[in-house]
């Protein structure tokens, strides 16, 4: 015999439980829309009985109600280290249900880590909250602007701007006494207002980190003009594959880019016409009308490199070349940390 009362009673508790439908509708266009973190550091810079019947369709309505679960891949990279230890300095003790770490990036100034950025996302959803500790003169243009509000972060001032209509982003800016500047934002497809409770939730939480991370590729050579311009090395990945970049800009909107990872989809099929070359004991292609090099290392790790130098430069590719051949790759790094809160 059915019991109509357990079972109504069983669904306005899931009803009690589900998160409201807002959310549900903003997840929704979160997967149809492009991630729009990386906005600042990148411009540098997931039976029996009728009973038993019930639950399991009751666990099945629970199930649509809730966030996608977390799907962070298992990346098998190399053993971490390198020439420049980095200390991380702080993480959120609190971050919403799903979310886990998902790319690192480092700003290099000659010998120093001036600033480290840290990105958590649910999954592969385009959404992320992200932590900049420390700042440097090179990210000036891309500082946010907007009309501030003053809040408060455990007793510390702090600046909160949201830039946009719609869908803002929303920056909050902080320094505790003695240690470096922080920068909290927070994409989402949430209202102005909910990402601004979600920045200050997740800056109030934030806690001392006494973990490292690693910077192992580092320059040879590289032309005057560059020689002394900062650069960035990004941690991520893609779909099940670990990547690892360095870029550069320098005077006069030069670019230098040089991504590495495991994914057979980085040996891009090219409608130019390309020449084989070998750099020491990699071989590969070379696209000189789009100043691009691409390469397979003997561990099977794909290479890609371009030098942006504007059209008509006849020594960016023999620029590119020498770049690569004095490159120093360092040790494959260790992305255990991915998925991590």
């Amino acid at each position: 015999m059915i019991d109509t009362d357990a079972i109504r009673s069983a669904f306005a508790a899931l009803a009690d439980e589900a998160p409201p439908s807002d959310r549900i509708r903003a997840s929704l266009t979160i997967r149809a829309r492009r991630h729009r973190q990386r906005r600042l550091i990148l411009r540098l810079a997931g039976a029996g009985t009728v009973a038993a019947a019930t639950g399991v369709a009751a666990t099945g309505v629970w199930r649509l109600t809730q966030p996608p679960a977390s799907r962070f891949p298992v990346l098998h990279a190399g053993p971490g280290g390198g020439w420049l230890e980095v200390p991380l300095r702080f993480r959120p003790a609190w971050l919403p249900r799903s979310y886990g770490e998902g790319k690192r990036t480092v700003i290099v100034d000659g010998t120093q880590a001036p600033v480290l950025s840290r990105d958590w996302q649910p999954g592969t959803a385009n959404q992320a909250i992200s932590l900049l500790i420390g700042w440097h003169p090179s990210l000036d243009p891309g500082r946010p602007s907007g009309r501030p509000t003053t809040v408060d972060v455990n007793g510390v001032p702090g600046r909160l701007v949201q830039v946009g209509d719609q869908t803002p982003g929303t920056y909050l800016t902080w320094q505790p006494p003695g240690q470096p500047q922080l920068l909290m934002s927070v994409h989402t497809d949430d209202v102005a207002d909910a990402q601004q409770d979600l920045a200050l939730r997740v800056a109030r939480s934030v806690r001392p980190d006494p973990e490292v991370t690693w910077v192992g590729p580092r320059f040879g050579w590289l032309p005057p003009d560059l020689a002394t311009v900062p650069w960035r090395l990004n941690h991520g990945f893609e779909d099940t594959n670990w990547t690892q970049e360095v870029a550069m800009s320098g005077p006069g909107g030069r670019q230098l880019l040089i991504r590495m990872g495991t994914s057979a989809a980085m040996r891009l099929e090219n409608t130019f016409a390309t020449t084989p070359i070998r750099i020491r004991e990699w071989s590969g292609w070379q696209v000189p009308e789009m100043k691009q090099l691409f390469l397979t290392l003997p561990d099977g790790v794909e290479v890609f490199a371009r030098l942006d130098d504007g059209p008509g430069d006849e020594q960016a590719m023999p620029t590119l070349i020498r770049i690569i051949e004095e490159f120093e790759f360092g040790p494959w790094p260790d992305m255990s940390w991915i998925g991590g809160r």
